[in-house]
């Protein structure tokens, strides 16, 4: 039986609702985080550099990431936005933070955590260990699945 809150947090998914956050003086909207966006985040993550320069420009394309949030803006928009923060507007990490906070807010990892333990009960692998084995393995895909 789902909770109240699980289900208007699918609503707000299936709606694709935007949470508002505070850009500077300005407002911005964040909806829920597509795959494009999330593989474009990640690939940021791993290219980025160790010096501080590098750091404050990847705190600037991770927020442009979020704000973009679709193949084509990031694409076409996202290479000029990070730079509109970086270069221009000159924002400092307590000034994006919000927003890469609430883009962490907006990923659905629930249903994509659901769908790996499904699949890892479908493997045909499992067919072939003993009980015990297979009852192991599912326990701490289940527990992992709490956390």
């Amino acid at each position: 039986m789902a909770k109240i809150q699980d289900e208007r947090q699918l609503s707000s998914i299936a709606n694709d609702e935007k949470d508002m956050v505070l850009l500077g003086k300005k407002r911005v909207h964040i909806g829920w985080l597509k795959r494009g966006t999330l593989r474009k985040f990640s690939s940021i993550m791993v290219d980025g550099k160790t010096d501080t320069k590098s750091e404050s420009q990847a705190t600037c394309k991770l927020a442009a990431c979020v704000m973009a949030n679709g193949f084509f803006r990031i694409k076409f928009i996202y290479p000029f936005l990070w730079r509109w923060y970086y270069y221009i507007r000159q924002y400092d990490d307590s000034v994006l933070l919000p927003i890469v906070e609430m883009g962490k807010k907006k990923v659905q990892l629930t249903e994509y955590y659901s769908i790996m333990m499904l699949a890892q009960g479908l493997k045909d692998t499992l067919q072939t260990m003993t009980r015990e084995e297979a009852s192991r393995i599912l326990q701490e895909l289940s527990s992992a699945h709490k956390e």
